[in-house]
């Protein structure tokens, strides 16, 4: 039986909506980001005149390291059944992107139908993505203060990700390597 859903998980910046988005488009499918189906206070930057909200700012300025690990992961522990499960199970072609794609979750669906790998970084790329995307150097103190938050929350979220990947025996892609989309393919044992 063919492939009918590729997930692709990992930390923020490792490339999963660009390589999800890709692959969609060459297989003819529907791309899905879990991020548009719950929000988490995400990125705390924002572009242009619009400001960084207050409830955002407070998470990052106010919580550890394990707590917001914490945070993160029971957040995507509570959109698993009323979102990213159904979207598993309905009979569509899908691409489905996403952190909320937890190893540990995915494990047990794995099938030739249900394909699935996690994009893992060195703690310096996932670094050197943040601060291009966020224009860091542009920032004010207390922009960066937030970003450097961030920064340091994605980098345990990935090695996270790496240990459980590791540890489930689950395919992985190493994000700094070349051309992405053939190791995806080779990965998921599909044709893009």
């Amino acid at each position: 039986m063919a492939a009918r859903i590729i997930l692709i998980g990992g930390t923020s910046h490792a490339g999963k909506s660009t390589l999800a988005a890709e692959m969609a488009q060459r297989l003819g499918w529907r791309c899905v980001s879990t991020d548009s189906l719950a929000r988490h206070p995400g990125r705390p930057w924002r572009d242009g005149p619009d400001f960084v909200p207050p409830h955002v700012v407070e998470h990052y300025l106010d919580l550890s390291l394990d707590e917001l690990m914490q945070s993160v992961l029971r957040h995507y522990d509570s959109m698993w059944d009323a979102h990213i499960l159904p979207l598993i199970n309905a009979p569509d072609r899908l691409v489905m992107e996403g952190s909320a794609l937890l190893p540990e979750r995915i494990a047990p669906l794995l099938s030739d139908e249900v394909r699935a790998v996690w994009l893992v970084g060195s703690d310096g790329l996932i670094e050197r993505r943040i601060k291009a995307e966020s224009d860091y150097e542009n920032r004010d103190a207390s922009g960066r203060v937030l970003i450097d938050t961030f920064t340091v929350r994605a980098q345990a979220f990935n090695r996270f990700i790496a240990d459980e990947v590791a540890r489930l025996k689950l395919p992985k892609i190493d994000v700094a390597a070349e051309d992405l989309s053939a190791q995806l393919s080779a990965a998921l044992h599909v044709s893009i």
